[in-house]
């Protein structure tokens, strides 16, 4: 019997205490690897819940500054709970929570708890309107109405006096309101709190005087009276934040609030920056618009300048050369001369002989002739003739006018026809084709093929000329002067073909140059833009 007795109690002091743990709410009731710490969820910026429903504030970010600096912390979970004052101060005396965060270090509380070293300290200011000037100690604001939230500390300290008349509110922002209304003549209020309250809200024209009211509470961190292990983790925690700095940082982002208007610096500094911005932007817009046009100036008297310079060195160079010209000229006139007398001595008496006089005097005056039409050529480099021309026409008609010996097989390419437009005089395109197939049918001799390909670039902005030869090549010691005047390795030649053809070329923007040689034939390649490249570079210019 009395053991069922035993068994009975036992069994209904089970249900009783999982009945009272039913009413535990559900935030307060934890795992052993979690530490709650509880806080007011009504005392920005100490702690309060932000937009998004999550703890936020001073004292929340402490926590979460000490729960990665506290080693016994890194294998526990830090669990944040705001709540009303009052339940915060339940939860700790039934232990549901570790601890507490921003609670004043008060002595009636001493009996359930124990306070870390101090981490912040509140004091309360009087707020008035920006305008008042008289208000500037408790003393001043007899006579005047007063307002204060409730249960604020300074309450006893202000019914002291009896010509100060209280004003009790619910909220903090009430009594702001109220002094911004001008209902009341002074605010009393924990000096952060209020200054949070003001600059959230925007609200404007008011300021602090005078000291601090009643005495200056300090903050700290509380345990339950009986975890002096947590104690003392937090405590070296502090103290660990304190030497870094970290503490003194937290304070400045959550305290440094100000309630006066300060000078728009940096609207003014950014006004100003634009304003030099757009004078600086002025005045390099003028600067480069009046070098600009001296440039157009001094171009143009330098494009006069190098015209003239460009005749004067023409002038020079053939002046210079008239005697290597005279030369290149006197022998076959010579013979020439001595051809006509034997022939007019000797008479048609000897037929073989007289054919033999009449070949050389035509080849002499080809000679004479082929010496005069390129220094012709070279007289008018800088043709005044030019317009757009097909590079297939032209060369056609060259390859036309040249006699190719039968042993001699022309290969020729042409791709990209409709592309093949050059902006250039037709004569000094014929005259460089001329010259290049000659070359090579010369380079030949009786047999050979001849290679010519006529095609576009890739990004079609040039024309490019390959023309190849299966003679015997050009030697080492004379690739270096093919493009110098009157140098050439033929008994016949005159060394003018491939420098004026150069001078054409390069004179309409183009290149001409040996790209290979060898015992097997010898390849040049010409390369001019297409008249559209060409026609967009002069609109530039």
């Amino acid at each position: 019997m009395r053991t069922r007795n035993i068994i009975i109690s036992v069994f209904i002091c089970s249900v009783l205490i999982i009945s009272l743990c039913g009413f535990i709410p559900a935030k307060l009731q934890k795992e052993n690897n979690t530490l709650i710490f509880a806080g007011d969820e009504d005392l920005a910026p100490y702690s309060y819940y932000n937009n998004d429903d999550l703890p936020t504030g001073f004292s929340v970010d402490l926590m979460r500054a000490l729960s990665s600096t506290v080693y016994s912390f890194s294998s526990k979970n830090i669990q944040i709970d705001l709540m009303p004052w009052e339940d915060c101060l339940e939860a700790i005396k039934n232990g549901t929570v570790d601890g507490l965060i921003g609670i004043p270090l008060h002595k009636k509380r001493l009996y359930f708890v124990n306070y870390t070293q101090p981490i912040s300290a509140i004091e309360f200011a009087i707020f008035v309107n920006s305008d008042n000037t008289y208000v500037n100690s408790l003393n001043s604001l007899e006579g005047t109405i007063v307002g204060i939230q409730k249960e604020c500390p300074v309450i006893q300290e202000l019914a002291k006096n009896e010509k100060i008349q209280i004003l009790e509110t619910e909220k903090m922002l009430n009594a702001l309101e109220k002094l911004k209304n001008r209902e009341v003549t002074a605010v009393i209020a924990e000096k952060n709190v209020a200054l949070y309250y003001i600059q959230t809200n925007k609200i404007r024209g008011l300021k602090y005087v005078g000291t601090a009211v009643g005495p200056v509470y300090e903050i700290t961190l509380a345990v339950k009276k009986t975890n002096t292990k947590l104690l003392k983790d937090l405590n070296l925690g502090i103290e660990t934040l304190k030497e870094s700095g970290t503490l003194s940082r937290l304070q400045r982002k959550w305290f440094g609030l100000q309630i006066f208007e300060p000078f728009p610096w940096k609207q003014t500094i950014l006004t100003f920056g634009i304003i030099i911005l757009l004078i600086t932007f002025v005045l390099i817009l003028l600067w480069v618009l009046s070098l600009n046009a001296t440039v157009k100036a001094k171009t143009r008297q330098i494009r006069i300048m190098s015209e003239k310079m460009v005749e004067k060195d023409k002038l020079a160079i053939l002046g210079k050369l008239a005697g290597q010209i005279a030369h290149e000229l006197r022998t076959p006139l010579s013979i020439i001369n001595n051809s006509v007398f034997l022939l007019r001595k000797e008479g048609s008496e000897n037929r073989m002989l007289f054919e033999k006089r009449l070949h050389l005097l035509d080849e002499k005056v080809k000679l004479t002739s082929n010496i005069l039409e390129s220094i012709l050529s070279y007289s008018r480099v800088k043709a005044a003739l030019a317009k757009s021309i097909s590079v297939k026409n032209c060369f056609e008609e060259t390859l036309k006018d040249i006699e190719i010996p039968d042993g001699i097989k022309p290969d020729v390419k042409i791709s990209n026809e409709e592309f093949l437009f050059v902006f250039m005089d037709f004569h000094q395109l014929y005259s460089v084709f001329r010259n290049l197939l000659l070359n090579s049918i010369q380079a030949m001799g009786d047999t050979g093929v001849l290679y010519v390909r006529l095609s576009a670039s890739k990004n079609k902005d040039k024309i490019i000329t390959k023309v190849c030869d299966t003679g015997k090549g050009i030697a080492d010691s004379a690739q270096k002067k093919i493009f110098n005047l009157f140098y050439s390795s033929k008994i016949t030649g005159t060394g003018l073909g491939l420098p004026i053809s150069k001078s054409i070329v390069e004179a309409n923007n183009g290149k001409l140059y040996l790209e290979e040689t060898s015992d097997r034939g010898t390849c040049f390649i010409l390369e001019l833009p297409s008249y559209k490249a060409e026609n967009g570079k002069s609109k530039r210019s």
